[in-house]
């Protein structure tokens, strides 16, 4: 049985694009450490995985911080993965997600060449009830799936019992306009994830949520400040980011406007807790200088005059 993607969930089907990365840095950086080293390999497979997955595997888009480290080589640590998926969030998918994936992770640890590497899923969770039910409009499917090496306490994967997981977050619903293929080095196995223009769109609506959420987002203003400085956006991406922050805000019931990131809340929010990111980055830049340079891209979409909605021209 194939998983089927959601119909009317988005205003058209995403424009797709491909690059080429390299993921092999990203790993090595761990290498001193067994523990991250194999937590690293084993995400690599977890990507490879999903993106093998038949019939599907190209509905379900990579998002968020781990997107940031592998494709955009943030130095912001993070490891639990975040996705968006157009399929539907019906009842049978928790089973077929684990199926699928306990089908796919052997295959894909030999084709990565990690003979030594075991993994398994270990749970599957509805979020936040179970699927089928009356209920929210944004449900999310919690995976956690179990990595040992071999010999070294695998056997506790058949179990659930793996003291070593890779955490995963599968939201539905979510607005998306354009994504991107993402190959593992020439010739190697890929995975769907979202295109710099739809990541950031998500980011700058993630900010805006942060007040009535109650959610304090000071990794949002790093990111975008850090794409910011790496990639020059040009007006066709500046509409792209724009037009895709639109249907993400309205799928959340949010009505932005040229000056929405200047509340004072709102930098408050992002403010709290900056230093934090010092633990992850090492030299963590300034936040009113990463904050200006977040406001100037914002601003500098191509808002329209003639309504508070800002819509592109």
């Amino acid at each position: 049985m194939l998983l089927t993607p959601r119909n009317g969930c988005f205003p058209s089907m995403p424009e797709t694009d491909s690059r080429t990365v390299d993921i092999n840095p990203w790993i090595d950086r761990a290498r001193r450490d067994p523990v991250a080293y194999a937590e690293r390999q084993a995400i690599e497979v977890v990507l490879a995985a999903i993106g093998s997955l038949p019939g599907y595997g190209s509905q379900i888009f990579l998002k968020g911080g781990l997107l940031m480290a592998v494709v955009y080589e943030s130095p912001r640590a993070t490891v639990d993965l975040d996705f968006t998926t157009n399929l539907k969030a019906s009842p049978d998918l928790a089973a077929l997600l684990r199926e699928e994936l306990n089908r796919a992770l052997p295959r894909t640890t030999a084709r990565l060449g990690y003979p030594d590497l075991v993994l398994q899923v270990q749970t599957v969770k509805e979020n936040p009830q179970p699927f089928g039910n009356p209920g929210p409009s944004y449900p999310s499917l919690d995976v956690t799936i179990g990595y040992a090496r071999r010999g070294q306490g695998d056997w506790r994967l058949a179990l659930g019992q793996a003291p070593h997981v890779v955490k995963l977050e599968v939201s539905f619903n979510e607005p998306i306009h354009a994504i991107d293929v993402i190959r593992l080095g020439v010739g190697g196995p890929s995975f769907s994830a979202y295109a710099l223009t739809d990541l950031i769109a998500e980011k700058f609506r993630a900010l805006l949520q942060q007040v009535p959420r109650r959610r304090f987002r000071r990794q949002d203003v790093y990111d975008i400040a850090y794409l910011v400085t790496r990639f020059q956006l040009d007006a066709g991406e500046r509409a792209a980011v724009l037009e895709s922050f639109h249907h993400k805000c309205a799928a959340r019931g949010i009505v932005p406007a040229i000056d929405s990131l200047r509340h004072a809340a709102l930098v408050a929010h992002a403010r709290s807790d900056w230093d934090t990111i010092r633990q992850e980055v090492g030299d963590l830049p300034d936040f009113d200088d990463c904050f200006a340079k977040v406001e100037a891209l914002y601003r500098s979409l191509p808002w329209s005059s003639d309504g508070p909605q800002g819509t592109v021209e």
